[in-house]
């Protein structure tokens, strides 16, 4: 009898261990913004489940989320349990936000590797004079993703002459391959994941953004996606919103990255993604050195004049980025968006919206329009 509770006892344990493997094996843990729940209460993906005909960044969506088989609940949406997201309101922290990206290596700038900045957007537009069926997207300006569901970039983006503001692409390197592919010296060639393309479905621009003289001012807009993202490596928020220490900083004397798909002195617009750094300046010494900038020493960051590099037409909206550390760790703030210049590129600073002064509207707007 002892024998055989014995046998008992091991084939329980046994079989409590293969459980536990196959739900590691299977069930791999959600990311941090996201909680175990069964699909019929995740709010913020139910309404994007389709029987039928869903595109291909829909389905993106769903992929690898299952995180288990709930033993209550009658309907299969109650049993079904998926790694839910938040809504996309709520800004992530440095333990999200901000990655510091291994690189193995703009105006004067150069190619970055397949998503080394994972925040980046290609923001895409359609010429409203041709036909739907015939559509093809182009870009004229960039952004930053900063929750699961907005992308930041500056107001003047949304209205272009000609064009109509369509989507965004995020997880983009090279505008002409997909996916994105590297060979590296030993001669083995690694590809990323195929990007991801979604629809804008709400644009909100600065309630007190104006044009003065052909400069913008109070230069920002969020563009709410049609359904939230999920991080990987490739696509990863900004960090925005840090603590009172780096709620303000002058960024003077500070280098300071920026990117884009803009021109550069190589060729026009470029295919792939490049990357420059530029010299954050003391704001009442660039208004009195450069009075014809116009800058708004509240609400702008002035930066240029490192060996050339700045940002050109195509990198509006793109980001100014700053590496602030605390403690050990490190990360990307976005300390800017990238608003206006010189006609010329390269030959004097340019403007960039001060993101810090815009946090408290960044997530006022975000609340107030999740839901609707």
């Amino acid at each position: 009898m002892v024998f055989l509770q014995r046998v008992y006892i091991s084939f329980l344990v046994l079989h409590t261990q293969l459980l536990m493997y196959l739900a590691e094996s299977e069930y791999p843990p959600c990311n941090l913004d996201e909680k175990c729940i069964s699909l019929a209460r995740c709010t913020s993906l139910l309404p994007f489940l389709k029987p039928h005909n869903m595109t291909p960044a829909e389905k993106a969506v769903f992929e690898d989320r299952y995180c288990g088989y709930g033993p209550k609940g009658q309907e299969l949406l109650d049993r079904v349990l998926i790694c839910c997201p938040n809504m996309g309101h709520i800004l992530p922290n440095t333990q999200i936000c901000g990655p510091i990206m291994p690189a193995y290596r703009i105006f004067g700038g150069e190619e970055t590797q397949p998503n080394e900045l994972p925040w980046m957007a290609l923001i895409l537009y359609a010429h409203r004079s041709r036909s739907v069926w015939n559509e093809r997207l182009v870009s004229r300006c960039a952004g930053s993703l900063i929750t699961n569901r907005y992308v930041l970039t500056a107001a003047h983006c949304l209205r272009i002459t000609g064009l109509d503001l369509r989507r965004v692409r995020l997880g983009e390197h090279n505008i002409l391959s997909n996916p994105d592919c590297v060979t590296h010296i030993n001669g083995r060639e690694h590809c990323a994941p195929e990007h991801l393309e979604i629809d804008v479905d709400l644009s909100i621009k600065h309630r007190h953004y104006m044009v003065f003289e052909e400069r913008p001012y109070n230069d920002i807009a969020l563009l709410r996606l049609k359904f939230p993202v999920r991080y990987t490596a490739q696509i990863k928020p900004i960090c925005v919103q840090l603590d009172y220490i780096f709620s303000n900083p002058s960024f003077s004397n500070h280098k300071l990255q920026i990117a884009g798909w803009g021109l550069s002195h190589k060729q026009g617009y470029s295919n792939v993604l490049l990357q420059a750094y530029v010299n954050g300046r003391n704001a009442d010494e660039c208004s009195l050195s450069e009075p014809s900038l116009g800058l708004d020493k509240e609400t702008h960051i002035c930066a240029g004049n490192l060996g050339g590099n700045d940002t050109c037409k195509g990198d509006s909206g793109g980001p100014l980025m700053a590496i602030m550390e605390r403690g050990d760790e490190e990360f990307v703030y976005l300390a800017g968006i990238t608003s206006y210049g010189y006609s010329q590129c390269g030959y004097g600073p340019a403007a960039y919206t001060k993101t810090s002064k815009f946090v408290e509207w960044i997530l006022w707007n975000m609340y107030t329009n999740i839901f609707q």
